[in-house]
């Protein structure tokens, strides 16, 4: 070769080695990003896992929470009326009402009604405005939310002789009162054998499902989440 030119085999090495360290430099990046991109699936999918166990066991909480529902007769056996001079604030004192409750109300239709109303309208047995009204004479409402729930009659003058009822769902925090010297007086207007449906003891398994289930829900998050 003449002096100054290049060798074309010396060339041809150094091309060949250089090509040879790129493709080596590129196998190397591509291997150490495939971890990261399955690590990334398996998040998700345990994501995914949780979401939907979560939903599963909410459902099947609230499933057992209707199961759970008690069903009230109003008045029991004499139901809604104004014949009898029923005491329905006792009545309603005796229960141990629940979220998911059914309310029952059996009237003749011919004579009596019901109006859902607020606490001012109640007391002053004011008909203007109620929030609902119920006219079938088998009126069954469930009971939503908790808190207190107001219904009368609202043909004129049933309400103020004594026809309205307060449906009171006691928070989660709160006691249910316990009658004293009232409670000897109530038993014999309501016999306990002759109330419809559950007693009111039966509604107190209604926490116990829920309560369990969210325990599992809390410990499956947790489990799944930690996996992931």
């Amino acid at each position: 070769m003449p002096n100054g030119l290049p060798n074309p085999c010396e060339s041809k090495r150094f091309i060949n080695a250089w090509r040879e360290r790129c493709l080596s430099s590129s196998r190397t990046s591509v291997q150490a990003k495939k971890p990261i991109k399955r690590l990334n699936y398996h998040r998700f999918a345990a994501m995914a896992l949780v979401r939907g166990a979560l939903a599963l066991l909410m459902s099947i909480a609230l499933t057992m929470e209707l199961i759970h529902a008690a069903v009230y007769k109003v008045g029991d056996s004499a139901g809604w009326t104004t014949i009898g001079n029923i005491d329905y604030k006792k009545w309603s004192a005796t229960k141990t009402f629940q979220v998911h409750d059914m309310i029952l109300f059996e009237y003749n239709a011919q004579f009596h009604n019901v109006m859902r109303v607020t606490h001012a309208m109640y007391k002053a047995c004011n008909t203007s405005a109620p929030l609902a009204t119920y006219t079938t004479g088998n009126d069954s409402i469930t009971i939503k939310t908790r808190g207190h729930h107001f219904f009368f009659c609202g043909v004129p003058g049933h309400c103020q002789a004594g026809q309205k009822v307060d449906i009171n769902v006691l928070q989660s925090n709160e006691i249910a009162p316990t009658p004293s010297v009232s409670s000897s007086v109530l038993s014999p207007p309501v016999p306990s054998a002759k109330v419809p449906g559950p007693a009111p003891s039966n509604a107190v398994p209604l926490k116990s499902p829920f309560g369990s289930i969210g325990l599992a829900m809390a410990v499956l998050a947790t489990f799944l989440i930690n996996f992931a």
